[in-house]
C-alpha cells in the first residue's frame, strides 16, 4: 500500500529543513578561528574536560572556571570527538542547538495550525541574520535557547491535550528546563516562571497552574541538580560564590562585569536578531491573540523586560525570543494580504535601500573590507528593494518566506565562502598556530 500524499509532504519538508539547516549552521563551521574573549575560553574549557576525563570541574588551563555549568562543555566534548579538537567542535553545542530550534518550531507550528504555517516558521527561524549567528559561535545562549524551545512546544502541547497523557508533555517541559539549568543556571527556571505566571494572569485564570503537573518539578531537580550537588562537593564555597552569587546575583544586580547598557539597548539588538523578519511584527501583533499566539508574546517579551533591567546586557541574552517571534510571524504570513503588512515589507525595501547607501557611498569611513565592492552591495540590495516592492504590491505573503529565505541563504553561502577566510587572516589567532607550536606543547596548543 503507498503511504498517504501528507506523509510524502512531511519528508520533503523535513528534508528541506535539514539541508537549509546545514547550509546555515554547519556549512564553514570551522572555517574561522575563535572570535573574542568568550569562544576561546569556552573552546579550552571544553578541551580540558574533554582530555582530563573530569567532567565535573570546569577548568581553564588547569585552574577551576565556574561561570558557566557544564552542558556546552560536555556537548563541545561530543563536539571534539565528532570533528576533532578543532572550531567546529567547539561550536557543535550551538549548532546543533539551533537544529534543535528549527524542528521544533516547525513540529509545534505543524501541531497547533497547519503544515505550511510550521514550515514557514521554521524557515523564518533559520534565516533570521541574529539566529544563525548564534549558531556560529561558541556560547551558551543558543543551547539554553533549544531548551527554551523544547520547553515552550512540551507545554504547549500540554495545555492543548485534553487526554491523560497531556502529564507526560508536562513531565517533558519540566525535564526540558532542567537541561536548561544545566546549559545557564537558574534563569532557565526564572523567565519560564515569569512567563507563564504573566499568561496565566493576563487571561484571568491564575487557577489554572494546578493543571500544569507542579510536581514535574522533581524532574528538573532530577536532571539538574546532580552536577551542581557534585561541583559543590568537590569544590565546597568556591562555586557557589562565584556561580550562584558573582556570575547570577551581581551580574544581574550591577554591572561588575563591564556589560552595563542602557534601558533601550535590546531595541536594536532585537532588530538584528530577528532581520529581515523583524518588521512582520509590526503587522502580527494586531491580530487577535488566541490562547497559543499569548504564549508565545508572553515567552518572547518576558526576556526583554528581564534582562532589560538587567544590571548586565548582553546580545545573546534575549536569543530565546526568535522562536517564539517566528511562529507568530509564520501565522502572519497565512493570513490575507492587509494594508500593514504592505507598509512592514516596504520599511524592509526601505532598509535594503539605506544599507546599500550607507556601504556603497560610506564604506570606507564604516571600514568595510576594502576587498567587498561597495558599488556591488550597493547594486545588490537596490535589487532586493526593488524585488520586495513587487512582493509588497502583486504578490501573496508566501512569496516573501521564499524570497528572504532564497537571500539569506545566498548571503551565507557567499560570506563562508569568500568572507570568512579573509576575515579570519587578520581577526582571529589561527594564522598564528604554527608559530605558536614551536613554543608551546601539543597538549596546551
Amino acid at each position: 500500500m503507498k503511504p498517504p500524499l501528507r506523509q510524502y509532504s512531511d519528508h520533503i519538508i523535513i528534508a528541506v529543513l535539514a539541508v537549509l539547516s546545514y547550509v546555515l549552521f554547519f556549512h564553514g563551521l570551522g572555517d574561522v578561528g575563535l572570535i573574542g574573549p568568550d569562544e576561546p575560553r569556552y573552546a579550552a574549557v571544553a578541551r580540558e574536560m574533554f582530555t582530563s576525563g573530569d567532567y565535573i570541574t570546569p577548568r581553564l588551563y588547569g585552574v577551576p572556571w565556574f561561570e558557566k555549568p557544564a552542558l556546552v562543555y560536555w556537548l563541545s566534548a561530543l563536539g571534539y570527538k565528532i570533528f576533532g579538537t578543532n572550531e567546529a567542535g567547539a561550536r557543535f553545542p550551538s549548532a546543533l542547538g539551533a537544529v534543535i530550534c528549527v524542528f521544533f518550531v516547525y513540529w509545534g507550528g505543524r501541531k497547533f495550525w497547519d503544515r505550511a504555517t510550521g514550515f514557514i516558521a521554521a524557515l523564518i527561524l533559520a534565516s533570521s541574520i541574529g539566529f544563525f549567528s548564534f549558531a556560529r559561535a561558541a556560547s551558551m545562549d543558543m543551547p539554553l535557547t533549544a531548551c527554551f524551545t523544547m520547553a515552550l512546544v512540551f507545554f504547549l502541547f500540554g495545555i492543548n491535550d485534553q487526554t491523560p497523557r497531556r502529564r507526560w508533555w508536562f513531565y517533558a517541559f519540566y525535564a526540558a528546563l532542567g537541561l536548561g539549568v544545566l546549559a545557564k543556571g537558574p534563569v532557565a527556571v526564572v523567565l519560564p516562571a515569569l512567563s507563564l505566571g504573566g499568561f496565566a494572569l493576563l487571561r484571568g485564570r491564575l487557577g489554572e497552574w494546578r493543571t500544569w503537573h507542579l510536581k514535574g518539578l522533581w524532574i528538573t531537580a532530577v536532571v539538574a541538580v546532580p552536577w551542581y550537588l557534585a561541583c559543590t562537593i568537590v569544590n565546597g564555597w568556591q562555586f557557589i560564590d562565584v556561580f550562584f552569587i558573582n556570575q547570577n546575583i551581581e551580574r544581574f544586580t550591577t554591572t561588575i562585569h563591564g556589560h552595563g547598557r542602557a534601558l533601550s539597548f535590546f531595541l536594536p539588538v532585537l532588530l538584528l536578531l530577528t532581520f529581515p523578519w523583524t518588521f512582520l511584527l509590526i503587522s502580527a501583533v494586531r491580530r487577535r491573540f488566541g490562547k497559543n499566539e499569548q504564549l508565545l508574546a508572553w515567552w518572547a517579551i518576558v526576556p526583554f523586560v528581564f534582562f532589560s533591567l538587567s544590571g548586565s546586557k548582553l546580545p545573546g541574552y534575549i536569543l530565546p525570543m526568535v522562536p517564539p517571534l517566528a511562529l507568530l510571524c509564520a501565522k502572519e504570513l497565512r493570513q490575507p494580504v492587509s494594508r500593514t503588512y504592505k507598509v512592514a515589507v516596504f520599511i524592509e525595501a526601505g532598509t535594503m535601500v539605506f544599507i546599500g547607501v550607507a556601504f556603497g557611498l560610506f564604506g570606507s569611513t564604516l571600514n568595510v573590507d576594502p576587498h567587498v565592492s561597495g558599488t556591488l552591495i550597493m547594486v545588490v540590495t537596490f535589487v532586493m528593494a526593488g524585488l520586495l516592492s513587487v512582493i509588497a504590491l502583486w504578490l501573496k505573503p508566501a512569496f516573501l518566506a521564499v524570497f528572504n529565505v532564497a537571500a539569506i541563504t545566498a548571503l551565507v553561502i557567499t560570506a563562508t565562502t569568500m568572507v570568512f577566510p579573509r576575515f579570519d587572516l587578520t581577526d582571529t589567532m589561527r594564522p598564528w598556530r604554527p608559530a605558536l607550536a614551536r613554543f608551546v606543547a601539543d597538549d596546551q596548543t
